[in-house]
């Protein structure tokens, strides 16, 4: 009886103890939340209303704090029967663990305005290396303020005051732990309680979304390959172009039907036109076209547009530009965490630059102001058989990097050099019969965002706004970030500087030119879940006998099929009979529309996204899809189990193709290898 007495004993205490430690430890959780009030939000720009947003986050704070709670709880008592001692110094070094990390993640969403996810271990160690680079200006102050923490955190710990909690306290809190767990409605993030994106993401406690957020990575890998998948096609009518399959043994493998949209739009010649792809860091259409909710700050892009085919609602396929090129040129899945990450192990497949190298002679070739190492860029172009890769080793003295940042980084070259050094090469290819296909991308978009000549576009960024039509409310917004929108208008007269230019050569007038971005800028606060996507698409070209401006959901991944359609229907190519696009083609509708299903993926490690004709899934959340692409929460279970179905199906399309090279079968690579 008295070792039940003595044992009871032993518990209640160590119990008082653990819930002591926890209480400090939840003090100075929420006192990283102070910190980021009085000055992460001052140093970062948040945007006006946030303060309310980052003090309702709180709950997320306490929602946390019951949370690790809960997971230390048991492994700190059983130590505790060995010794008191071991089972402080473990709660206190995983208390110092996760509130280094914490402030690690509140500074990482000070300069991204985005929380950091599963996506980390996306990168390799020197991504993150190069990434960090590119933060910015390095400040000294949160640095000494994190040591300072820590050694207050240590000195709290050790001084730490046992506190006299009554039973129906313990009792309370251990169940408030454990209820911390339960998937209550009022305990999840809702997206449809914030203004906006940005809003939702300054509220949550950045610790628990990464950690969530890792969690449900692993989770999701467990379960996405327990079941076969199946070809089940979502599209609303036949204008969609539905895919017949071909053999379940090639998940995305299907007859090559895509229609011929283009070539009512173009009065094309005997000769193969040349095609040149304008990928634009950041590219977004918050800030770019007509209706753009921040204002427009492309004037020429905008004029360009005018003359042009121009779909207002086309996503990206990835928030970051590891993607782009894969699904621009070849329209192709992601793997795990990007097709280009696969590196050689990339799986067989075709692409515009392979089959109009085969089928037609053209010259190929990629310009960029950076290393093509980045993302495996050159890995990727190599298997295409790009002819050419001009990076930041093939400008000479001629050419001037952009400005760095205090430690002096670089990305390398600005987009007016990239198109300068573009037009040198076009100059020396003059008598050239060959048509060419180029691939342009640019830099400038990026942090640091420094730029040639910053303050000249600093003061044009000023003169600009105040000729835009947006309230006053919102002009003072966008001057929280004036270098990023200066950066916009470098690009854009850049853009101006290229076309000036090319205009003077004879390859010109038999060019069609593909402008897009590679996503929209998470620097300016993403505004919906969906806007990280959103991008405008321009096919400009001198033979285009009329203009059209599309309302039609499209996607970076409908362009290549569009394009060899045309080629084809042309009779400059024969397309092959069958091919894996996960593309469409474009959809020519002047009026709103979205006929297709489509999974997009945030960053390298989470594929989070379905458009799925009018409906769009975003991280379990449902939305119905409108006009210019704006989203409106609904609460449907049903559907919900449905999208979430569909995306989990793509996902298992995606990585049984992916890790077994199982994109295309032989007689497609036999193709591909005999002479045109």
């Amino acid at each position: 009886m008295g070792n039940f007495k003595n044992s009871k004993y032993f518990i209640v205490r160590s119990l008082r103890r653990f819930l002591s430690l926890s209480i400090v430890l939840g003090l100075i959780l929420l006192s990283i939340r102070l910190y980021e009030i009085i000055y992460i939000a001052n140093i970062s720009n948040y945007p006006v209303g946030s303060f309310l947003n980052i003090v309702l986050g709180l709950k997320f704070d306490l929602l946390l704090i019951l949370r690790i709670s809960a997971i230390l709880l048991v492994p700190f008592l059983l130590l505790s029967f060995f010794s008191q001692k071991s089972a402080k110094v473990f709660f206190v070094s995983i208390s110092l663990f996760l509130v280094l990390g914490y402030v690690l993640l509140l500074q990482y969403f000070s300069t991204a305005l985005i929380p950091l996810g599963a996506d980390l271990f996306g990168y390799s160690i020197q991504e993150i290396k190069f990434t960090i680079e590119t933060s910015g200006e390095f400040r000294i102050f949160p640095v000494l303020i994190g040591i300072a923490y820590v050694v207050y955190v240590l000195r709290v710990f050790k001084k730490h005051v046992y506190f006299k909690l009554k039973p129906l306290t313990m009792a309370l809190l251990v169940l408030g732990m454990f209820v911390s767990f339960l998937p209550l409605r009022f305990l999840q993030v809702n997206p449809s309680h914030y203004e906006n994106e940005f809003s939702m993401f300054v509220a949550e406690n950045k610790l628990g979304f990464f950690s969530e957020s890792v969690v449900n990575s692993l989770l999701k890998k467990e379960v996405s390959n327990d079941q076969p998948f199946t070809f089940k096609e979502h599209v609303v009518t036949a204008e969609g172009n539905p895919f017949v399959y071909l053999d379940s043994e090639y998940p995305f493998l299907h007859k090559e039907t895509t229609p011929d949209i283009l070539s009512n739009y173009f009065d094309l010649g005997e000769t193969p036109p040349n095609i040149v792809f304008l990928l634009t860091e950041s590219l977004g259409r918050a800030y770019s076209g007509e209706n753009a909710y921040l204002g427009s700050y492309t004037p020429f892009l905008d004029s360009i547009a005018q003359h042009s085919l121009y779909w207002e609602n086309c996503l990206s396929t990835s928030g970051r530009t590891f993607q782009v090129l894969p699904s621009i040129l070849a329209s192709l899945p992601f793997g795990k965490h990007g097709f280009n990450e696969m590196g050689e192990a990339m799986p067989d497949h075709l692409s515009i630059i392979s089959i109009l190298k085969r089928e037609a002679g053209y010259k190929s070739s990629f310009i960029y102001g950076s290393e093509a190492e980045f993302d495996n860029m050159d890995v990727f172009l190599e298997r295409q058989g790009i002819d050419q890769i001009i990076d930041t080793r093939s400008f000479d003295d001629t050419y001037t990097k952009l400005p760095g940042n205090e430690s002096g980084f670089t990305w390398g070259y600005g987009d007016k050099d990239i198109f300068r050094r573009y037009i040198q090469k076009l100059s020396a290819e003059v008598d050239s019969a060959s048509a060419n296909l180029d691939v342009l991308l640019t830099l400038a978009m990026h942090p640091p965002f420094n730029v040639p000549n910053q303050e000249y576009y600093n003061n044009k960024f000023e003169k600009y706004l105040e000729e835009l039509k947006i309230t006053d409310k919102q002009k003072e917004y966008n001057r929280s970030y004036v270098k990023q929108f200066a950066s916009i208008l470098y690009f854009d007269e850049s853009l101006r500087y290229f076309f000036n230019e090319i205009k003077k050569l004879p390859s010109f007038k038999n060019t069609i030119f593909i402008i897009t971005g590679d996503h929209r800028m998470p620097e300016i606060p993403i505004s919906t879940q969906i806007d990280r996507f959103h991008v405008p698409l321009i096919v400009y070209s001198p033979m285009l006998k009329k203009v059209e401006k599309f309302s039609s959901v499209v996607t970076h991944f409908d362009i290549t099929p569009s394009l060899l359609a045309m080629l084809d229907g042309k009779g400059y190519i024969s397309r092959p009979q069958a091919a894996s696009w996960l593309g469409h083609g474009l959809d020519n509708s002047v009026e709103y529309r979205c006929l297709n299903s489509y999974a997009l993926m945030r960053n390298k490690n989470e594929l989070l996204d379905l458009v799925e004709g009018e409906n769009f899934l975003a991280n379990n959340s449902v939305y119905d899809l409108y006009p210019n692409l704006y989203i409106e929460p609904i609460r449907n279970s049903d559907l919900q189990s449905e999208l979430k179905a569909e995306l989990n199906n793509f996902i298992r399309k995606n990585n049984f193709a992916c890790e077994n090279n199982r994109l295309i079968p032989d007689s497609l690579k036999l193709w591909m290898k005999q002479p045109f």
